[in-house]
């Protein structure tokens, strides 16, 4: 969080304050000015906690109400010189004590000890008690004091209840400590002489506030999540793996949040962090067996023995270090497995090592685990195989990498690329590194890394034709089409779709579906599927591969073009199908691309049931479409931030009709919550790059162009779509298009127009036969023909659809056209504030006035305007496009523009905008 402080010419100035913290500052800096307070006030807690920054900002609000301060901050060497503490607070005392101004001058050269510090620090503490002016005296990293001026401390500290002068002092607590300590505290507690602040982790909402304010952009829920799981609330910690994400190139700021290129992979902590600094200090014996440890502790106990091993020692003396960096509060173990307290200090000390040393680890755990000396998971084993490389067998160690990522296709995408690369790189093997491309490419498509994908397929079709099956081959013919495309190398796939097909290897059958595939992909829809209809004697008999393949272009193309027989006959039965019982990567495919298909349709309720009844082989579901699955069942957050995820990782141009549909859902959320700007941005990427079915996109892109005044371009969004379909096609997603059509036409005074318009949607609505098409059917009956019966029946079959957002929507149509109780506005509102969607409630309340409908809850109402007016701002839109968005005067945006800065604090756009991206100012629901 930020307080404000005043500057010397006062006016106020930021002063950052970790967040959760500010109320402890403020109650440090009265306590220590009060003469209630007992003398020594003891801020602990363990290493990275923030005592430090704590004591900075206590210093500097005591400086402010001018209360003299006097500072000072021990080094870890001045532990082993006798009175080093003493000698050094008796002369900073008398100097401040002599100095006429009463400010504090800068640090003097550490004094000598000597026999007589404690008689001068008595002496100087009299003196400064004798003054009769307030003292506060900061000590920092008190555990760093050696032991004789601890002691003369505290013992002078009895002298100074209720007087003038009062410690407050940061201690770095183990989990054991000192008994000495220990007890020296309980006396003092028992006399009344110290209190004891221990500072706590911070809460995931507090560490979330630290990375925006880092950053400039709220975490994502992945990296909140990695940051929760490695740092356990320690702010030293979060800072440092912002830090390695940063350096890295691992974070990316999209749609002011602050996303993880790869979620997986831990961050590269810099060396320099205070946590590592102090290993280094114990000595080199226990830095080496805490560096070990870091890479070997997944084994378990056997991991003392194999660091016995790598640092030539024997396990007693590995042992003795272990218990010593227990003290240190570093480690703990729980039946014989040592582990970190704080996880990301084990990646920070794997980073310290050399690529001599990792290897050499990964080499011992590899080869007792071979041995049966160990144990491991098959992701640890994996990983040391990966580190060990060519230390170990390296036929061997290729053989289980590529067994493993087999393992792993479905469920961890991230690790099976990355153990199956791996395993390209330990054999030169024809047979092994075949079978391994083979994976590869298959991995690398399945979770959309498509370049990598391409060249996997390539080099099989190129070199190892003669070292796979007939399937396999079509395998990677398919698999480079689908790449070509995710890479939008349209020049390849059309050379394909054109010559290059008649040359690929294997059957005729291979070369047909093939190049029907590539069809596909450049939307030449009746084109391919009107040559598959003609061949299909051939590829249907040419091998189980080709024939699953060609069933699902047929089937899916087919549908598109408003032919959907087949594709119900699929839906209904999945089973019918070649490779059904060929494995859970082909049950996979077969059911993910039916519920994609109907995703485009808009079924959602068939999509989700298909799912469930006959069970995905694996939790994993491409992200664009999960990302459409979520925000038409309204779970709009978690939508946001899986499309967040997938553009940081570049995965998000997936299977380009599954981006298209992500595409225009993201669009669709941005623009309902007012964020204008980013909604029209989401739409021209999708253009930016090779997409299908373009037409769906012109939905949001009307609504935009609306909200925003463009009625006539809003109409010609569409228009262009329609023709565009017209072209391919394509019917699916053209019910909604001519439905928006009609209303167009009728608000612009052609009805004759807007009814040949519903026309096209009841032949669409009797072609596909779809919930949706049917659904958009009952509204333009409704609204060509006053039918309150089309209306209600409208309003029934939303309700069983149980979208939200298209619920609302046509609760709110059906009210407009005067066919339904107005009172369904409410149930509307309500639908949008679940969704947060702030646009299209604002838009609603002035139909709520308009048809005498009172707004629930006045008080949230007022938040909302003004959570809605700062998105507007920060998109960037003039007064005069906020107030046709609102639907207001640019008088009454200025107006309320006027209250918000003065209610907020904020002195123009740009403090506000900062605001927003630190969640000073939160734009999202409350809570």
């Amino acid at each position: 969080m930020l307080s404000t402080s005043g500057d010397t010419d006062g006016s106020p100035r930021p002063r950052r304050v970790l967040p959760g913290r500010a109320g402890t500052v403020a109650r440090l800096a009265a306590d220590a000015t009060s003469a209630r307070t007992p003398p020594l006030l003891l801020v602990t807690g363990p290493g990275g906690i923030g005592r430090s920054a704590l004591l900075a900002a206590v210093r500097e609000t005591l400086t402010e109400r001018g209360v003299r301060v006097l500072d000072l901050r021990l080094a870890r060497n001045e532990r082993d010189r006798h009175h080093a503490l003493a000698a050094r607070l008796a002369a900073e005392l008398g100097t401040l004590h002599r100095a006429e101004d009463g400010r504090r001058p800068a640090h003097t050269a550490p004094v000598a000890p000597q026999p007589e510090a404690g008689r001068d620090l008595t002496a100087a503490l009299r003196s400064a008690v004798a003054s009769g002016e307030t003292l506060v005296v900061l000590i920092d990293d008190l555990q760093w004091a050696d032991a004789a001026s601890r002691g003369t401390l505290l013992a002078r500290i009895r002298s100074l209840t209720g007087g003038p002068v009062t410690f407050v002092c940061g201690y770095r607590t183990t989990p054991g400590g000192t008994a000495r300590d220990r007890a020296a505290l309980d006396r003092l507690r028992a006399a009344g002489l110290v209190r004891v602040v221990p500072l706590r982790p911070l809460c995931s909402a507090e560490v979330d506030t630290l990375v925006a304010h880092t950053v400039r952009a709220r975490p994502s829920a992945a990296l909140a999540a990695r940051l929760r799981r490695d740092c356990r609330g320690v702010p030293a910690a979060v800072l440092a793996a912002v830090a390695g994400y940063r350096r890295e190139g691992a974070l990316r700021v999209l749609q002011r949040h602050a996303c993880l290129t790869s979620p997986e992979r831990p961050p590269a902590v810099p060396d320099d962090l205070p946590l590592v600094e102090h290993l280094r200090h114990l000595g080199d014996r226990p830095w080496s067996v805490a560096k070990a440890l870091a890479v070997l502790h997944p084994l378990g106990p056997p991991a003392v023995g194999l660091i016995a091993r790598a640092l030539e020692t024997d396990e007693e003396e590995v042992r003795e270090q272990l218990e010593l960096l227990r003290a240190e509060g570093v480690l703990w173990c729980a039946g014989g497995r040592w582990r970190f307290r704080l996880p990301l200090l084990g990646y920070a000390l794997a980073g310290c090592l050399g690529q001599f040393e990792r290897r050499r680890l990964s080499q011992l755990a590899v080869t007792a685990v071979w041995a049966g000396e160990a144990v491991a998971d098959d992701h640890v084993l994996a990983e040391h195989l990966v580190t060990a490389g060519r230390f170990v067998d390296s036929r061997r160690a290729a053989g289980e990498l590529v067994t493993r990522g087999r393992a792993a296709l479905l469920h961890d995408g991230h690790h099976a690329v990355r153990w199956l690369r791996a395993a390209l790189d330990l054999t030169t093997e024809p047979e092994q590194r075949a079978a391994a491309l083979l994976l590869h490419a298959t991995a690398c498509c399945i979770h959309l890394r498509h370049a990598e994908a391409m060249e996997s397929a390539w080099t099989v079709l190129s070199r190892y034709t003669g070292l796979v099956t007939s399937e396999d081959l079509f395998d990677m013919e398919a698999i480079w089409v689908v790449s070509a495309a995710g890479v939008s190398d349209t020049t390849a796939l059309a050379a394909l779709a054109e010559e290059r097909w008649r040359t690929l290897p294997g059957g005729e059958g291979h070369r047909i579906v093939a190049r029907c595939l590539a069809l596909c992909h450049l939307e030449r829809w009746r084109e391919a599927v009107d040559h598959l209809t003609a061949t299909r004697e051939i590829w249907s008999r040419e091998n189980d591969l080709v024939a699953a393949v060609g069933q699902v272009v047929s089937e899916t193309g087919a549908a598109l073009l408003g032919r959907t027989a087949a594709l119900d006959r699929s839906v209904d039965d999945p089973t019918r199908y070649p490779l059904w019982h060929r494995g859970g990567r082909h049950r996979f495919q077969r059911l993910t691309s039916l519920a994609r298909v109907l995703m485009q349709f808009n079924e959602l309720d068939r999509a989700e049931a298909l799912l469930a009844g006959h069970h995905l082989p694996s939790g994993y579901r491409p992200i664009p479409d999960r990302v459409v699955a979520d925000s038409h069942a309204g779970h709009w957050d978690r939508a946001l931030d899986l499309a967040r995820t997938a553009l940081a990782a570049d995965t998000w141009v997936g299977e380009l009709t599954s981006h298209t549909m992500a595409s225009r859902e993201l669009s669709t959320i941005l623009a309902a919550r007012g964020r204008l700007t980013e909604a029209r941005a989401v739409i021209e990427q999708a253009k930016s790059v090779h997409s299908l079915l373009l037409h769906l996109l012109a939905v949001p892109e009307s609504e935009w162009e609306q909200i925003l005044g463009g009625r006539e371009r809003s109409l010609q969004v569409i228009t262009e779509a329609l023709a565009l379909a017209g072209e391919r096609g394509l019917v699916v997603g053209t019910d909604e298009l001519w439905l928006r059509r009609a209303e167009a036409e009728l608000v612009t005074g052609d009805p004759a127009a807007a009814r040949r318009s519903v026309a096209e949607v009841i032949r669409v609505a009797e072609l596909t036969g779809t919930s949706r098409a049917q659904l958009c059917r009952h509204i333009g009956v409704a609204m060509m023909e006053g039918d309150r019966t089309a209306s209600a029946e409208a309003v029934r079959l939303a309700r069983r659809r149980n979208q939200p957002l298209e619920l609302a929507d046509t609760l709110q149509t059906v009210v407009r056209l005067g066919q339904a109780d107005p009172a369904l506005l409410r149930e509307a509102y309500g639908l949008y504030g679940d969704l947060d969607a702030l646009m299209r409630k604002a838009q609603l309340r002035n139909l709520m006035r308009e048809q005498n409908i009172s707004v629930p809850d006045r008080s949230a109402t007022t938040s909302e305007n003004e959570r809605l007016l700062a998105v507007l701002v920060t998109e960037g839109l003039t007064n005069r496009e906020m107030s046709i968005a609102l639907g207001c005067s640019e008088k009454s945006v200025e107006s309320r523009l006027t209250r918000l800065f003065k209610r907020a604090g904020y002195r123009s756009r740009v403090e506000l905008a900062s605001a927003i991206l630190t969640g000073d100012y939160p734009v999202g629901r409350p809570g």
